[in-house]
């Protein structure tokens, strides 16, 4: 492992365990057998560390955005589009980002940059869905008008409600049933909304 990578593995540490303000930059240097400044050989600042850090979460989000993509186009082509709504195998996006991965990453993100994070992956999750409904519509395939507004603010809370689940540190037996409950109850909102 070169020092850079080092400083990365032990950032994460400091970062989980005192969150983004109380991290030191000199303790993070000390456990790496470094200065303080040696660190800023590597990196900028402390959010350049952080943003290090978390790189190997945004990373696994665009594989499984490219992988979900595929999946629910190939539903779309071989007529199966109610299969999009299904929670169970690898249907559900971000259970599987949030739960399947490094939770304690994530946990820390959600921490840090909550607001951030769900941002991003509300906008993700309404341009595909737009994306989405108009090829439905190009094949003749009958989806609902609505609000985008609306439909971002009801993305935000669906992605809200997962964060929440794994704040609460349950088991992965809970968390897979409170959160099987959550997209039970909002599949039927969706579904009402967009039309299918």
């Amino acid at each position: 492992m070169n020092t850079k990578e080092m400083i990365i593995k032990v950032a994460r540490e400091e970062f989980i365990l005192n969150g983004y303000q109380k991290a030191s930059l000199r303790n993070i240097a000390s456990k790496c057998n470094i200065t303080a400044t040696a660190l800023y050989r590597h990196f900028k600042d402390k959010e350049d560390i952080f943003q290090s850090v978390i790189k190997p979460f945004i990373n696994e989000i665009e594989e499984m955005r490219s992988y979900i993509e595929e999946k629910d186009y190939d539903l779309l082509e071989n007529n199966n589009v109610s299969e999009v709504w299904s929670f169970e195998g690898d249907n559900n996006f971000h259970f599987l980002l949030i739960f399947k991965g490094d939770k304690e990453l994530v946990k820390l993100i959600i921490r840090e940059r909550r607001d951030w994070l769900r941002n991003y992956l509300s906008e993700y999750e309404v341009n595909t869905t737009l994306e989405y409904l108009s090829k439905m519509r190009e094949l003749g395939l009958n989806v609902n008008k609505f609000d985008e507004r609306a439909f971002k603010t009801i993305i935000d809370s669906y992605v809200d409600a997962y964060f929440n689940v794994l704040l609460m540190n349950l088991d992965d037996e809970e968390s897979f049933k409170i959160c099987k409950t959550i997209s039970k109850f909002y599949t039927v909102g969706f579904r009402n909304l967009l039309g299918f």
